[in-house]
């Protein structure tokens, strides 16, 4: 199966797709169809998250040595067994605050936009998937991922180095083992298969709490910190739809089969 970007899931697309007055879902959607990549209605059976908490994901781009213009990127996840909450950080002026939810067990998700005004309106729509191709390795395995022994302390936690490489390029990541991943539950959440988009390499075992990943040519580079790590139960009333305009929007199948 082709690896996918680590860290690199679907919504993260999102924000840069969002007009000052509403995300265009068209646009969304189609992202997922590239590539031989369909996009389907999930009709999975229910699986529960198995990271219950919340954190801040900052995450820095670079492509020839220049942080990028919409660099760094921050986003607050909020998480118990059946639902994730996604919240980007605005930051244009006009735009509107959005949150992106997903309910797990019910299959809805849903975009909640907040305007300048303070109007509340949420799209709600059936939960989707992609499918990705099926593409064999040449010789059937996967890369080798390298426990590097090197360890560093970050926010409290020991975290060990792990080191993974193939034809994309590298990934380097300080993973506190042991620690339940949310990245796993985030790209299911939006639309990623179990085991279709991986966030992190095959073989780490743990939450890489911080992470940077350098293309094979050296052009591109992704540094991912993490912040504000809380594990446990999460406030019912962050998941709350309460005082939003909720909408239905009817399903569409990009590539469907």
């Amino acid at each position: 199966m082709k690896t996918v970007h680590f860290l690199l899931p679907l919504f993260l697309a999102v924000p840069v797709t969002l007009s000052a007055q509403k995300p265009d879902l068209n646009a969304l959607i189609q992202q997922g169809a590239m590539g031989g990549v369909t996009m389907v209605e999930d009709n999975d059976p229910f699986e529960p998250n198995e990271f219950i908490g919340s954190f801040t994901m900052v995450m820095h781009s670079y492509k020839n040595g220049n942080e990028e213009k919409d660099s760094p990127m921050t986003i607050r996840l909020f998480s118990k067994a059946d639902m994730v909450l996604m919240w980007p950080e605005v930051k244009e002026k006009g735009m509107q605050e959005m949150k992106m939810l997903t309910d797990l067990k019910g299959k809805w998700q849903y975009t909640m936009m907040t305007d300048d005004k303070g109007k509340r309106t949420a799209m709600k729509m059936r939960k989707m998937k992609l499918v990705m191709p099926e593409e064999a390795d040449a010789n059937g395995k996967e890369p080798e991922v390298v426990r590097t022994g090197e360890t560093r302390m970050i926010d409290g936690h020991t975290c060990h180095q792990y080191v993974f490489t193939n034809e994309d390029g590298t990934w380097r990541g300080w993973v506190a083992e042991g620690m339940a991943t949310p990245f796993t539950d985030m790209t299911r959440s939006m639309g990623g298969g179990k085991g279709q988009l991986k966030a992190t390499p095959g073989g780490v075992n743990g939450f890489p709490l911080e992470s940077e990943f350098t293309s094979a040519d050296g052009k591109e580079r992704v540094v991912v910190h993490t912040r504000d790590l809380k594990m446990g139960s999460v406030d019912e009333k962050v998941f709350s739809l309460q005082g939003y305009d909720v909408m239905e929007m009817p399903v569409m199948n990009f590539g469907g089969r």
